[in-house]
């Protein structure tokens, strides 16, 4: 009886047909609400596409509004890192070949040099020099004024590096056993290495003992420094980044000559005055990756 009167009770709730109500309430009633609500919605989306065009409005569309000492990264000093190609995953650190196999899937060198060349054509299309945005610039000069004002020092790779071991003709040297790896420092606006000549190095080394005997050479591709056996210079005319349309970011090739069939860990670092390169745990100014070349067929 009480499960019959529960029943009944929830049914006219629904719908009462003696007070022409539905979940308690009757025509004017849900109208008037849908009314309230339907107001109180269209203004708080009003409002909120409102605030959001004021903020686009004063934000800027080619860089961050807090750059340089204003941003959260100087909290612990502005310090570039280091990225590096061929990387197949970003969570793989890994280069293994082998320079006579080209498409197995674990030793075929062909997918770094894809990796190399889609990453060149992507990042180094050719600088339009649209208004003169793109200048030539000389080593060892500083173009700050003009890289304030949008304009970007050329950086013509091709050209710059077209009588290295390091090009795509010659496969990014994984053709034979010294492979190449790309390097470049990441990007921070407003920043400039600082040091005696005002010009930022890379240097790379086993990351262990055994890891540096297993090292037999590296040779270093750098604008004006062709075959360097010390060190990757980044001159100080190409900083500091402003976020140019047309900027180009230098970078440098490392080719190394290790011992085959064994694991060499790298580890690459950054020097000038104003960047820390000794911290192991965030990477700062700094890279690590692993280079196996195999020459079992």
């Amino acid at each position: 009886m009480g499960s019959d009167n529960g029943e009944g009770g929830l049914k006219k709730f629904i719908w009462n047909s003696d007070t022409k109500e539905f979940l308690g309430r009757d025509g004017a009633s849900w109208g008037k609400i849908s009314i309230f609500y339907a107001i109180f919605y269209a203004g708080l989306g009003a409002f909120f596409v409102g605030m959001l065009s004021i903020f686009v409005h004063f934000m800027p569309r080619d860089k961050p509004a807090y750059y340089g000492t204003e941003s959260t990264m100087n909290i612990r000093g502005l310090n570039p890192g280091i990225g590096f190609r061929p990387q197949i995953d970003v969570e793989d650190l890994l280069i293994v070949y082998n320079p006579a196999v080209m498409e197995d899937e674990r030793l075929g060198h062909r997918k770094y040099v894809a990796n190399l060349k889609n990453f060149l054509d992507a990042k180094y299309t050719p600088q339009s020099n649209t208004d003169d945005s793109v200048i030539k610039c000389a080593n060892g000069n500083t173009y700050e004024e003009q890289l304030r004002e949008g304009k970007s020092c050329e950086f013509d790779h091709k050209a710059l590096f077209a009588d290295s071991p390091c090009t795509e003709e010659e496969g990014f040297g994984y053709k034979g056993s010294k492979p190449c790896v790309l390097l470049k420092m990441n990007k921070i606006i407003d920043w400039s290495p600082q040091s005696a000549n005002g010009s930022a190095v890379i240097r790379c080394e086993g990351a262990a003992s055994g890891d540096r005997d297993n090292i037999k050479s590296i040779s270093y591709y750098s604008e004006g420094h062709m075959g360097d056996k010390n060190q990757a210079v980044f001159d100080l005319k190409y900083f500091p980044f402003m976020a140019q349309a047309e900027y180009r970011a230098p970078f440098a090739w490392a080719q190394f000559d290790v011992t085959p069939n064994t694991l060499v860990n790298v580890l690459c670092r950054i020097y000038a005055d104003n960047v820390d390169n000794q911290d192991k745990l965030n990477r700062r100014g700094q890279a690590q990756f692993s280079l196996f070349v195999s020459n079992i067929f």
